[in-house]
């Protein structure tokens, strides 16, 4: 695999979703591109949800990721950037209320600090970033708890300082856990999740699936032991951790 090393950065002050400027634009930018945007206007989450945040107060990116031939490695390379995340956060909030929430969430203590959506569009995988840094009313309903750094720490630091460590943050986490093949990514993540025998509620769609996670498959489809007694691959869904609180 490809060994990313984001250098290219742009600065926006307005977009309606960093991911959609990237798609549009992915033609004249590098490999390595990543885009801030200090607003975004229509940003998207997993299952066409929105995601929100306030200028100023939010940190909105996306990163460029050219020359991919399998769009299967946009769901991997999506738990890559949950590594670097939480690499990142550690440096702010104690790394033991830190947890990766399948596919790709970022909580502190039980509530949303961060999402992360992956996309494939003409042999690019673009990886959005959304993070909570200040405190804000978000403008829509939010369905799940969330969380700020500044929520978590006394003297929150310039969202300049964090954009600065994410890159480097991503950086150093294609220099530690890629290897010759995109298939490890989510193996990995799963080990660093240290998930396995959480009991877990997984919500898809009008079905409840209720379980112990068992394991991670190559995909990055989540395998749990049911409550019926046998294991089940979940392709999608919203998870909920229930020991978590």
């Amino acid at each position: 695999m490809r060994l990313e090393n984001f250098t290219h950065k742009i600065d926006l002050e307005k977009v309606d979703s960093t991911n959609s400027y990237l798609k549009k634009h992915s033609d004249d930018l590098n490999t390595g591109t990543v885009l801030f945007a200090k607003d975004q206007t229509g940003g998207k989450g997993r299952l066409g949800r929105s995601w929100y945040g306030e200028p100023g107060k939010s940190i909105f990116c996306s990163f460029l990721i050219k020359n991919v031939y399998e769009s299967s490695d946009a769901i991997r390379l999506s738990f890559l950037f949950s590594l670097a995340v939480k690499m990142m956060l550690t440096k702010y909030i104690d790394a033991g209320r830190i947890v990766l929430k399948w596919p790709n969430d970022v909580t502190v203590s039980g509530k949303k600090i961060c999402g992360i959506l992956s996309e494939y569009s003409k042999e690019c995988v673009i990886i959005g970033i959304g993070i909570n840094i200040l405190d804000f009313k978000p403008k829509g309903d939010i369905s799940c708890p969330y969380t700020s750094i500044a929520s978590e720490v006394s003297d929150p630091p310039d969202i300049e300082i964090i954009k600065n460590e994410l890159v480097e943050s991503v950086n150093m986490a294609y220099r530690r856990y890629c290897t010759n093949t995109a298939r490890d990514i989510p193996l990995i993540w799963f080990r660093e999740a240290d998930i396995k025998g959480r009991p877990v509620t997984v919500n898809i769609e009008e079905k409840t699936v209720s379980g112990v996670i068992d394991s991670i498959d190559d995909l990055g489809c989540l395998i749990i032991n049911n409550d019926h007694g046998y294991k089940e691959r979940i392709f999608y869904g919203d998870v909920k951790y229930n020991d978590q609180f």
